[in-house]
């Protein structure tokens, strides 16, 4: 067989030659597995650790930084390659540059590249990469502590009836917590104290309709829901409107006695929106929530049976 020879750097080429005419080294000089640029830069939430190139943010599948630039390189540079199955890619970092905040802004990423199948097609590519660090919408939202879409009232007939307030806020800061760890959407970005009560403002509508299913479980109250129209969202061709629930709770619990107009009843059960009630004569009495809190009638808990 005649002695072949690379038409580019003249060396001999065997039987492996990926060409006729071209040594594997000048096969892939000509014909790169992958084509990067020299550098690159990326929004990092500085809070989070979502990234975003454009004006959508992502939430990344770990917190860590280095996973973190690998995931965003694999997106958005090196999708094309990836998504066929035909290139491995692997990953290591060098001339690590910080802040003197202590983060991370530039690095060099040393990107090799295998092709599948054929461990000879290797190519490895240095990349500057820098980052731009910032606050995701969400992240503003949170440190400014103003933005909310929805409000949620809860309320008490009177002062002595403070407990039930902190045993709900409780049981609410527990269900928000873990909705929170779940979906940074959901939180509370501001409680302010009222006269009868507290005013809870929240992120999402989504999450007034959580606490509120969440106290029906336990707590009997009347419930009023109103909106307000507060803007236009222009994108989406439709009204944007603010969400109030006020929550009015009743002040007593089933099997507990009260004194209405000085006259003695058992809290026998509760229906949708009604109390049942017994008085010391057995006879059953049924009366709507909103009676309750009719200021015209003395409503007055005892603590005990007598």
């Amino acid at each position: 067989m005649p002695h072949r020879f690379c038409a580019i750097c003249g060396s001999e080429l065997d039987e492996n030659a990926p060409h006729f005419g071209m040594c594997l080294n000048c096969y892939l000089e000509e014909n790169p597995l992958f084509e990067l640029p020299k550098s690159y830069n990326f929004r990092l939430c500085m809070d989070c650790f979502k990234y975003s190139k454009k004006e959508e943010w992502f939430e990344p599948a770990e917190n860590e930084i280095f996973l973190v630039i690998e995931e965003v390189l694999t997106r958005f540079l090196l999708k094309k390659y990836t998504r066929q199955g035909l290139i491995a890619f692997s990953f290591s970092f060098d001339k690590l540059i910080y802040s003197s905040r202590n983060l991370l802004t530039s690095l060099d990423v040393i990107i090799s590249g295998e092709m599948a199948g054929n461990h000879k097609f290797t190519q490895q590519e240095t990349l500057r990469v820098i980052i731009d660090y910032d606050l995701c919408k969400n992240c503003t939202n949170l440190r400014g502590g103003m933005y909310y879409l929805s409000i949620v009232q809860l309320r008490v007939n009177d002062k002595t009836q403070f407990g039930i307030i902190k045993d709900v806020l409780d049981d609410i800061s527990l269900l928000v917590e873990n909705l929170f760890s779940r979906d940074e959407k959901q939180y509370i970005a501001k409680i302010e104290d009222q006269l009868l009560g507290v005013d809870l403002y929240l992120s999402t509508n989504e999450l007034m309709n959580r606490i509120i299913s969440h106290i029906k479980v336990k707590r009997q109250f009347i419930l009023k829901r109103t909106k307000k129209l507060v803007g236009r969202d222009s994108q989406k061709g439709r009204n944007i409107y603010r969400l109030k629930a006020l929550i009015k709770f009743m002040p007593f619990r089933k099997n507990e006695y009260i004194l209405i107009n000085d006259s003695k009843y058992l809290i026998e059960n509760f229906t949708k929106n009604r109390v049942i009630l017994r008085d010391e004569k057995q006879t059953k009495l049924v009366k709507n929530f909103s009676f309750f809190f009719d200021d015209k009638v003395t409503i007055k808990k005892i603590e005990e049976e007598e």
